[in-house]
């Protein structure tokens, strides 16, 4: 059963998700030197809607019962936990790539590290959060961007990766809300 508090736990994520998106798709978009100029109001507008209906379904999570189980307390405090370790990692993992890719000017492919990085922190969440969504989440993200590998012209190789982390975490995002709304009833 869906309870108030596993379904803002979702659309709580499906939010950051669709923020992320954003900023993946924007920073890419920025920097295309023949950037249509609907290109950025676009990404706003994606956003926007799905940040509308994240905002929609989590306060239709109001209507659903709370569970006061001290099972489900504990394991939300074990998530928790599980939660700022994997995300401690990443941000550990991007910030040591990050300079070691920097300092052997190599910074062109600190994006696409990052993507990867992020990609991957995907799978453990999946099972952290018994989302399997994630997996697909992590796996599309990871397969694109070494997809985007083969794109020779660094600036198009960038775009290719900013634009391909916006898609899987948008569609992520509109997935999570579209089953909320599923089994919300």
């Amino acid at each position: 059963m869906l309870t108030k508090a596993r379904m803002r736990g979702i659309i709580g994520g499906a939010t950051i998700l669709a923020l992320f998106g954003s900023f993946w798709c924007i920073t890419a978009v920025s920097s295309w030197p023949a950037r249509p100029g609907w290109a950025i109001p676009l990404a706003v507008v994606a956003t926007v809607l799905l940040l509308f209906f994240c905002g929609m379904r989590w306060t239709q999570a109001a209507r659903l019962p709370i569970s006061d189980d001290p099972e489900a307390v504990a394991k939300g405090k074990r998530t928790g936990k599980l939660f700022g370790i994997i995300f401690g990692l990443e941000g550990g993992l991007i910030g040591l790539a990050s300079a070691l890719l920097g300092h052997g000017g190599l910074g062109d492919w600190i994006a696409v590290e990052v993507a990867l990085i992020v990609g991957v922190h995907f799978l453990p969440l999946a099972y952290v959060f018994e989302m399997p969504a994630y997996y697909w989440t992590g796996g599309l993200s990871v397969a694109g961007v070494l997809a985007c590998l083969f794109i020779h012209p660094v600036g198009l190789r960038l775009l290719c990766v900013g634009l391909v982390m916006a898609a899987v975490l948008w569609s992520t995002t509109a997935l999570l809300v579209l089953r909320t709304g599923a089994t919300e009833s």
